[in-house]
């Protein structure tokens, strides 16, 4: 893992994340990003047609947190983990977008993991930054849970709502968590 290209602040500008990464260019078409399984959890990342001009670079990388220590610290502060309410943590996961204000047009953003699910109430969240201080954001949109896959959609409006500017340029952290 350590000579692995993803592994570097030049890619992932602050926590590390030492599970499957894949780097890629995102068309204005939209694209589907699929990550190679990790240890027996796959996710992938499907983003709709989208304002992006020239093929900026897109980045998607997974990981586990806690006793993988598979996530580096950043300015050695430790990745914040899930609230204990959320459940038990499926997977981490982290996309680096290269163009500032990505906007999705039509369709919809689709973060899918399929694992062995600890429950069978499973939530997605969203790493938010305040200041200085990080605290996870349970999107209120419910996943579907079917056969130990996780599936949040957020169709392009809803995706506006979070993100009225579109996409900031850096990394956003997602966690998917069942009770």
């Amino acid at each position: 893992m350590t000579s692995n290209p993803c592994y570097t602040h030049a890619v992932q500008p602050a926590w590390i994340f030492k599970g499957s990464c894949v780097i890629a260019k995102l068309p204005a078409k939209g694209k589907t990003f699929k990550l190679a399984s990790y240890k027996g959890i796959t996710a992938s990342v499907a983003l709709p047609k989208n304002n992006s001009k020239g093929n900026p670079t897109f980045v998607l990388v997974d990981a586990l947190g806690g006793k993988a220590k598979d996530i580096k610290p950043f300015k050695k502060k430790p990745f914040p983990p899930i609230p204990k309410a959320a459940g038990k943590s499926v997977i981490y996961i982290e996309a680096v977008n290269s163009f500032a204000g990505l906007a999705f047009s039509k369709g919809s953003l689709i973060v899918k993991v399929t694992a062995k699910l600890p429950g069978t109430h499973c939530s997605v969240a969203l790493l938010q930054q305040k200041g200085s201080k990080f605290s996870w954001f349970t999107i209120p949109v419910p996943p579907a849970v079917k056969s130990g896959t996780i599936t949040e959609t957020l169709p392009a409006n809803g995706v506006k709502t979070f993100f009225p500017n579109g996409l900031p340029a850096g990394p956003l952290y997602f966690n998917a968590a069942c009770k």
